[in-house]
């Protein structure tokens, strides 16, 4: 990607269709550590925030669903389509019309919870069908209480694949937030800084942003794939009891 757009950089010589990858390098130091820092750094830390925000609450949403689909086949088969319809959702038209009923600000939040809540949904489901069932029916035959078969049984099992797709959730969770504020011209956050540049046909400052929220969103994959020492802790207990 970075030697197509040095190629087109190179061919083009318009700033105002392609920036160079100097003034874009340039403009991003200028975000991160210059004059702009400050703004730069509030918008971030409220588009994190709405991010984060999201992710929790379709995490909660998802992991409600799935236990209610796992408890019973009829409800599973009820959820199902309800979800697939939640997928299927146009995400600009979506933002449009929640423009009217809600706030700039939160808006980009209840997107990314539409966006992620069927994706976690799923997943949790494929962990829960990935338990042993011989684990589950030795469960049944001892008759253990509901609550060691949650805590001691399925989520020890369910964790592994679920914190392996943390990273990956809370950076699609993100780049859904940041396309929501952009459309939802959201004041103070990276959307918002995004659109203005835009506006002012500022390209090396829209590249400069781009490229800042990639290497965010790449931290945080990096910084959540840490989440599977967790499990990995367990299976070495495990294995040494």
């Amino acid at each position: 990607m970075w030697l197509a757009w040095f190629i087109a950089s190179v061919c083009v010589d318009n700033p105002y269709v392609i920036p160079s990858v100097g003034e874009t390098v340039s403009e991003l130091f200028s975000l991160l550590f210059g004059e702009g820092a400050l703004s730069f750094w509030t918008a971030f830390g409220w588009t994190l925030l709405r991010s984060l925000g999201a992710w929790l609450v379709s995490c909660v949403i998802a992991a409600a669903l799935a236990a209610l689909s796992a408890s019973n086949v009829r409800v599973r088969a009820f959820i199902k389509p309800l979800v697939a319809v939640i997928r299927t959702l146009p995400v600009m038209a979506v933002t449009l019309m929640l423009l009217i009923w809600s706030t700039r600000s939160v808006v980009p939040v209840i997107v990314s919870s539409l966006t992620l809540c069927p994706l976690m949904y799923a997943q949790f489901m494929a962990a829960f069908d990935g338990i042993d069932g011989k684990l589950l029916q030795m469960a049944k035959v001892y008759n253990l209480p509901v609550r060691d078969r949650v805590f001691k049984v399925c989520l020890p099992q369910m964790l592994p694949s679920i914190l392996s797709q943390t990273g990956a959730n809370i950076s699609l969770s993100l780049k859904v937030v940041i396309s929501a504020e952009v459309l939802a011209s959201t004041f103070r956050a990276i959307g918002g800084l995004i659109n203005e540049a835009n506006l002012f046909l500022n390209t090396a400052q829209m590249f400069a942003l781009t490229i800042s929220m990639l290497i965010a969103g790449g931290l945080l994959e990096w910084a959540c794939s840490y989440l599977t020492c967790i499990t990995d802790r367990w299976a070495v207990k495990g294995g040494e009891a």
